[in-house]
């Protein structure tokens, strides 16, 4: 994977090297998943176990991320919006560390796992940085899995 954020609480953060999907839904639309609204760096993971326990649906983004095995590692989930920010921020499109789009990077949308009621979440832009919510049955969102060392 590639390292795209080191906190000073010791958390350090590395995104997939590619996508786990281009056409996946956040899953459960109408279903407020108790828990997995949590917006910071560091919470990504709590909120894939809230989605996955709370959405049993099968090949959402959250569970793709949940059922990742790459690398060696399994401890994978879906980053929380703080998260996914860093990504486009440090490792897209957004270029701040100088390095360019080395994760790769669609110009495209991807979803966060951090939910905003019972029919939207969070999802980033990585074109130009943006961050809206929207409905969590569209499947037309990118997906990129991060875990935490």
């Amino acid at each position: 994977g590639i390292i795209f954020y080191l906190g000073g609480n010791g958390l350090g953060l590395i995104a997939a090297p590619s996508d786990q999907s281009y056409a996946a839904t956040w899953g459960c639309y109408g279903t407020n998943i108790n828990g997995a609204n949590d917006r910071s760096i560091g919470t990504g993971a709590q909120n894939t176990i809230d989605i996955e326990n709370g959405c049993t649906t099968p090949g959402t983004a959250a569970d793709l991320c949940a059922n990742l095995t790459l690398g060696g590692y399994s401890d994978w989930f879906l980053p929380s919006k703080g998260e996914l920010n860093k990504m486009y921020m440090n490792i897209g499109q957004g270029n701040a560390l100088g390095l360019g789009n080395i994760g790769g990077f669609a110009n495209n949308w991807y979803w966060s796992s951090t939910e905003d009621g019972p029919n939207y979440a969070w999802m980033q832009e990585f074109s130009y940085g943006n961050q809206y919510y929207y409905r969590k049955s569209h499947d037309f969102l990118y997906v990129r899995a991060d875990r935490a060392f």
